[in-house]
């Protein structure tokens, strides 16, 4: 398998975006509807963070320690977008080689790689793409 297969022919290209203003519940659906486990977050179309499930979960976590009454109408209240997210996350462009994701996964820091060009989020790349690029060229 050649590594330098371009970003572009691997990459997810229809993204589910979050912005700053969505609430919990949008969030989750996102997450549930379209069984995602990261989501962008935009300002317009340029990218400006991620969130994962893991943040999601870490937030909930968070809030269950501290004692927080919980249920979808204080979530949607008290849930900053900005606050969860990671900000500016690594990217690779839709011209990069499968290699530079491969190495930016193998860090095991994340399981998603946004694909940017000029700031503008044209495609998501996750573990689950990578193992299909693998499967259908062994």
């Amino acid at each position: 398998m050649s590594k330098k297969l371009p970003v572009i022919s691997m990459m997810t290209p229809h993204v589910i975006v979050a912005n700053t203003e969505t609430k919990f519940d949008k969030i989750i659906d996102f997450f549930d509807l379209y069984n995602i486990q990261h989501l962008p977050v935009a300002e317009g179309d340029r990218l400006i963070g991620i969130l994962s499930i893991n943040d999601i979960m870490k937030y909930i976590a968070k809030k269950l320690k501290s004692g927080s009454a919980m249920n979808m109408a204080s979530l949607n209240a008290t849930f900053d977008v900005k606050e969860v997210m990671t900000v500016n996350p690594i990217c690779v462009a839709p011209e990069d080689d499968f290699s530079k994701v491969v190495e930016i996964l193998a860090m095991g820091k994340f399981q998603s790689v946004p694909v940017v060009k000029e700031g503008l989020i044209v495609g998501i790349i996750t573990n689950k793409d990578v193992v299909k690029v693998f499967e259908e060229n062994k």
